[in-house]
């Protein structure tokens, strides 16, 4: 009856450590705050433009945490805006959820272009900047703080 009791509570500890929405060992842990903006050349990779960001955006900053959630902090507006993340390394995106009527609900998504231990670029937009017939890829460059 012992053996029972044990492996029945084994068996529930596995479902729930399963279940959670820990993001313990994710590459986008921790604080970013937004630095630049930078075009890149879709045909070779080169750095087309480069700009600081100024203004209300330089205080842009993602906190995310091991227990999944995250927080998007601008000096634009008052309010910061929570929720709970999943980062797929696989498709490098950052899927944002807000809690809305009880509920988990899909805010957007973050795709990333370029990760390392100390910076973060995420895709704003792609056009063909230079007119050589390629799209060039515009990206936020957020740096670990």
């Amino acid at each position: 009856m012992k053996k029972a009791s044990i492996t029945a509570w084994l068996s529930i500890f596995a479902l729930i450590s399963c279940d959670n929405d820990d993001q313990e060992g994710s590459p986008v842990l921790g604080t970013w705050k937004a630095t630049k903006t930078m075009t890149i050349s879709g045909n070779n990779g080169v750095i087309l433009l480069q700009n600081p960001i100024t203004g209300c955006s330089a205080g842009a900053i993602y906190e995310f945490r091991t227990n999944g959630d995250y927080e998007y902090r601008s000096s634009c507006t008052s309010s910061w805006e929570t929720g709970t993340f999943k980062y797929s390394e696989d498709s490098m995106v950052i899927t944002l959820y807000i809690n809305v009527d009880g509920g988990d609900n899909e805010m957007g998504t973050e795709t990333l272009y370029s990760l390392t231990a100390s910076e973060m670029q995420t895709i704003t937009g792609k056009s063909d900047y230079d007119q050589d017939g390629v799209q060039d890829t515009s990206v936020i460059v957020y740096t670990r703080q």
